[in-house]
């Protein structure tokens, strides 16, 4: 078969699925037939290369993340069924999508807030330091040095404790970013392709194919 009618046997055959990942899909293919073109072969010959449309439908289903893929397999087997599952579990799934969602999120939010306060006592300390110098002066000018020197310390203390927490608190802002990043990563995995492993998978397929 030719590129036209190959391409239109892969759309049929994947169009169970969002316009979106039909057209990545389709485009992909097309290169694929496009390069063997430019390399010499006439389209025949390249698409013969290829997997059959259904099989390559078939590859591009299984490389989807699981609630996508199962939702698709669904649709494939019985659109009725699919439907009927839509709207009748869908005060269960949403409900409990959003119970994972806002436990997540109150996670997050609690280690947040306590890392504000990690923040806010640098900052409380730190400024501890001046303090204690402008009050070390003060002493010192209305002629009360003992109590200068003691409100020096006091401060110079306070400036130090403030370093350290400031650290802590940088510290553990970076853990909860990239903790954070990962978290919503996985949350979205069953949900949400990655383009980088889709790529990876395609080009795996590609060197199948050529070999």
């Amino acid at each position: 078969m030719n590129k036209q009618e190959y391409l239109a046997q892969l759309r049929a055959a994947l169009a169970c699925l969002p316009e979106g990942e039909i057209e990545e899909s389709v485009a992909f293919y097309t290169e694929m037939i496009d390069d063997r073109v430019a390399d010499g072969l006439t389209e025949e010959e390249a698409t013969a290369q290829l997997d059959d449309p259904k099989a390559a439908a078939r590859a591009i289903i299984a490389d989807l993340p699981v609630v996508p893929r199962t939702v698709v397999r669904t649709k494939q087997r019985n659109r009725a069924l699919y439907w009927t599952l839509v709207i009748l579990g869908s005060p269960l799934w949403l409900t409990l999508l959003l119970a994972a969602g806002m436990l997540v999120l109150a996670g997050l939010l609690t280690i947040w807030c306590l890392i504000l306060g990690l923040w806010l006592l640098a900052a409380g300390l730190l400024a501890g330091g001046p303090l204690g110098i402008g009050v070390c002066l003060w002493a010192l000018a209305v002629g009360q040095p003992a109590y200068g020197v003691f409100e020096l310390g006091s401060g110079l203390l306070c400036f130090g404790l403030g370093l350290f927490c400031l650290h802590g608190a940088v510290a553990a802002s970076k853990t909860l970013m990239q903790v954070s990043r990962q978290w919503i990563a996985k949350a979205k995995a069953p949900f949400v392709k990655v383009k980088e492993e889709g790529a990876a998978a395609f080009d795996g397929k590609e060197t199948v194919h050529e070999s």
